[in-house]
């Protein structure tokens, strides 16, 4: 069953200021948007009132408090997370832009057999 409401416990004045300042100049959106969800809380806002003006869902909303009131200010970062290797090297991502760029329609696979076409003619030299 979905709690109805459900609000952040504490909120002292420097971290008021903090996420109002996140709220208006954050460069990452969804700090910004976390930080609007936790100054709605503040306000008493309902879960689901805060996820119609953030346009989120409201379990979401749910998560944002319970970490806000678990970790607090740390809690609007985005957490680091794993995922696999590069496939291309940097030199060979650089190249497929490049590519990319001259031809913004082109498909990966195209620019796959341009980069062949690339490295076969640099091995024959």
């Amino acid at each position: 069953m979905n709690v109805p409401n459900k609000f952040i416990k504490t909120l002292v004045d420097k971290d008021y200021h903090k996420l109002f300042e996140n709220y208006q100049t954050a460069t990452n959106f969804r700090v910004r948007n976390r930080s609007h969800a936790i100054l709605l809380s503040f306000q008493k806002y309902s879960i689901d009132e805060i996820a119609d003006i953030c346009g989120i869902y409201r379990n979401a909303v749910s998560r944002w408090i319970d970490r806000w009131n678990e970790l607090g200010l740390d809690s609007l970062a985005d957490f680091q997370r794993n995922g696999c290797p590069p496939i291309l090297t940097v030199e060979e991502q650089e190249k497929a832009f490049e590519i990319a760029m001259r031809n913004p329609r082109i498909s990966a696979p195209s620019i796959e057999r341009e980069q062949a076409g690339n490295r076969k003619g640099a091995s024959a030299e």
